[in-house]
Order: C-alpha cells, then structure tokens, then sequence
C-alpha cells in the first residue's frame, strides 16, 4: 500500500526572471493563488497526520520568490500560526533577495536551496536574464551567507564550463560556501573531450580535499563525492552474483519521480504531479497523479511504479553497461531526466552514467585515505 501524499514542491509560478541555458521549466503564464497554496499545506498537512510524519513544502518554480509578497510571506505566516511541526523550503535563484525577505525567512525557518554556478563569467553564460544581461552581480551572496551560512551551493555542470570546475569549486569555498552540490546536464549532447575535461578537474577537486585533510585545513565539502560513500563500500562487500538487490522490497526500487513515496508535487489547478519537473507541462499528464480537492489516484501511482525497476536499467549507450564498474550497484539516476531525454524511465543518460563512474572513483580516492 502507498503512502498518503505528505509533502512536495507547490509550482507558484512557471515564470522566471531568468533565462538560464539549461533550465527544464516552459515558462508559461501559469501562476498558482494563495487559496490554492492554501489547500496545498493543508492537504500535506492533514495526510501527514494520517501517515504519522511530518509535513513538507517546497516553494519551487519558475522562481518562486517572485510570489513572495502574494503567496510566500503569508503562507509561511499561516503554516507558523497553525501547525506545530512542519518543515518549509524554498529553491531560489537569489537575484530577488534583500535583508528584509532573507531575515523573514531565517526567522521562519524556511530552509534554502541557492541555484548558482560560479564565479562571474560561470554564472553569466549560463544564468542571464532575459534582456541577456548577466545576473552575477544581482545576487548579494554575502548577505545570503549571513542569514544561511549553511546553505547549499547548488551548480549545473554545462558543457562550456566543463573547464572551469575547480575554479567555481575554489570560487564558492572563497566565499564561505560550506557545501556544493553539481548536477551534470544529461540533456546536452557532450563530446569525449569534454567528458576529460570533467575528470581532469574532479581530480583536483579530489587533490585539494586531500591536501587539506592531510594538513589540518578547511575546506567546502563536495557534496557529490558524500553522496557516493554508500556506493564505495557497497562495491567493496558485493561478490560477482550480486546485481542491484538494493531497495528491491521498495515500490519503484525507492526511487522518486514516480508517486511512490510521501512527495507529489503540486501545480496551480490544484493537479498532483509525481515529479516537480513535470508540473504544468502539458505533455506530462501522464505524470499526473491526483488534485488536492478530487484526491490522490493510487492506481495511477501504481501504474508509474510497475513501469520503473532498477534491474532493467540501461545505458543509452548499452554497449557501456558490460564494462562499467556500477553496472551491479547501477539505480539509473532520474527517471524524469530519462523521460525526458530518452523516452523511458529505465534508460539512463550517458552523461550521467559517465559522470557517476567519475565520482565514484574520486570519492574512492578519498574512503582509502580515511581508513
């Protein structure tokens, strides 16, 4: 039996003052109401009473902070007011920040997800606004870091700033980042040379890390290299019979996007997505898994579920699977991103596939030197 729908991300709005190179949302004049964020925290809130946890939101868009007046600001106001526990996030761009709004959220205790890819010229290529004009310089990161010095520095690794890895990774450790995290772009079409280029700088993101444990020195933790501890040593206990058993007894193989789990996320009809990537994409309502005010379709969930197992997972590059080294352990990464890029939630992107083997190795360059 699935869980009741607990928590997710609330769409507020398709538009973005942005027009990063990458990005996956149609910006489209799609805007959610505060009656319906309203419904949306009450609907996760009154399911997580059923489900005996705690509720969850994330404000998401487009660029949710462009709803702070009108949803943001007042819906945490009245979650605050009206339940005990509930855990509260926003993903933003940090061009619409000031002192006022980051203090509100600070003191509300809405965590915060920071979408930046580097230093200047990093985050002018691939994050200007519309007019093209860079957006680097609209974002007060200093004082983001006063009231969320533990906040995430969340980077899109593209094909065009391949070369400048460590350099953004040394970049966010100047400026007091505790943490980055680095999502490969699986939808650009990279070629072998850029592919050298990524392992040439893992590397010395590898190298630096190592310098500064042997030495006693701080550094910002990579949080792509953390997130592949479990895979290193599931590695080190498999023998030559084992093929991905892991989460096996799990609904999809415990793996997101699907409705599998407590999360759904929600649009501005009030429409319950199984991923925040499809939320008001018109060609996703195969994706769609509910509304707040009709209920949740758990047969639809199911359906998504059964289309999903780990087992099945391949390379789009298949010939690759036979010599990769995480073929055994391999979970295929987003199936949205699958979706999306190969039509199939089981076959897995080869940019991703190569850049998980490259994190895995470095993060086994670093287990070895903890033992």
């Amino acid at each position: 039996m699935l869980p009741k729908i607990s928590g997710g991300f609330l769409n507020l709005t398709q538009k973005c003052n942005l027009a990063c190179r990458y990005c996956f949302v149609k910006q489209q004049p799609l805007e959610m109401d505060y009656q319906v964020a309203k419904d949306a925290v009450d609907f996760y809130a009154k399911n997580a009473l059923e489900n005996l946890d705690i509720p969850q939101v994330t404000f998401f868009g487009g660029e949710p902070m462009l709803k702070y007046d009108e949803i943001v600001k007042p819906l945490v106001e009245y979650i605050r007011a009206t339940y005990g526990d509930y855990v509260v996030y926003i993903t933003s761009n940090g061009t619409l920040f000031t002192e006022e709004n980051l203090k509100f959220l600070k003191d509300n205790d809405v965590g915060l997800l920071l979408s930046i890819d580097g230093d200047r010229k990093t985050q002018n290529l691939n994050r200007p606004f519309h007019s093209g004009k860079g957006s680097f310089d609209s974002i007060d990161i200093d004082l983001i870091l006063k009231y969320f010095p533990d906040v995430t520095m969340r980077s899109t690794l593209d094909r065009e700033n391949a070369k400048d890895i460590y350099k953004n990774y040394l970049f966010g450790e100047a400026k007091g980042f505790k943490n980055q995290a680095l999502v490969i772009n699986s939808f650009a079409d990279w070629k072998e040379e850029e592919y050298k280029l990524v392992e040439d700088e893992l590397q010395k993101i590898t190298r630096h890390i190592k310098d500064c444990r042997e030495n006693g020195k701080p550094y910002m933790e990579f949080d792509e290299y953390n997130k592949k501890k479990d895979t290193v040593k599931l590695l080190k206990e498999i023998d030559s019979k084992y093929f991905r058993e892991e989460h096996q007894d799990l609904p999809a193989c415990g793996t997101c996007g699907l409705g599998a789990g407590v999360h759904g996320s929600i649009g501005s009809s009030g429409n319950i997505y199984s991923c925040q990537e499809m939320t008001e994409n018109k060609d996703c309502d195969d994706f769609i898994i509910g509304n707040i005010y009709q209920g949740v379709d758990d047969e639809k969930r199911l359906e998504l579920v059964s289309k999903f197992n780990t087992k099945r997972v391949t390379c789009a590059k298949k010939e690759r699977c036979k010599s990769c080294k995480l073929n055994p352990v391999c979970n295929g990464g987003c199936v949205i991103n699958n979706y999306f890029k190969n039509n199939s939630l089981e076959v897995a992107t080869e940019a991703w596939c190569r850049f998980e083997e490259m994190l895995v190795k470095e993060s086994e360059k670093l287990e070895v030197q903890n033992v």
